[in-house]
């Protein structure tokens, strides 16, 4: 039997990209190409398909990639996110928060993140650099926060 390949093209920090995989791959397995291919860390490296609006959860790695081709539209058909790391710092309580988060996130799931872990959130705002607010409606990316980031709530 002959293992049979096919391209995907994704999307990455802006540049399409064409992987070759092979035909029965799961997304597991093609997280582990493009970890090896990009050098990012296997647990921060997310699949998912370019569609719009923009799906929030990842493809799961079970699922098989043939699985995903019938929903498929446009060019690229594949978007390659990166987890980063940052820093939330409480101004008020001197309380820091480590998070692991999709760089494509919009800041105002940052809001309902801090919320659901019972941090006061009202008439506050995030700021980064220190001294200058966020808009929550951008994308973490799109403000210029990167991994090892520290925003400040206040």
């Amino acid at each position: 039997m002959t293992l049979q390949n096919m391209n995907i093209t994704l999307l990455y920090a802006g540049k399409p990209y064409v992987q070759k995989i092979p035909t029965d791959a799961t997304v597991g397995f093609v997280r582990e190409l493009l970890h090896e291919r990009f050098t990012i860390p296997l647990e921060r490296v997310e699949l998912h398909m370019n569609l719009l609006p923009l799906p929030l959860q990842p493809l799961p790695d079970e699922m098989n990639m043939l699985d995903v081709y019938p929903f498929l539209e446009g060019k690229h058909e594949f978007r390659l996110y990166r987890k980063i790391e940052i820093c939330i710092k409480i101004v008020s309580s001197g309380e820091q928060y480590r998070l692991l988060v999709n760089e494509n996130l919009k800041v105002a799931f940052l809001y309902a993140i801090l919320a659901s872990n019972e941090i006061d959130i009202k008439h506050k705002l995030l700021y980064y650099p220190e001294n200058q607010p966020v808009d929550d409606s951008l994308l973490l990316w799109g403000c210029g926060i990167r991994e090892g980031s520290e925003l400040y709530l206040k």
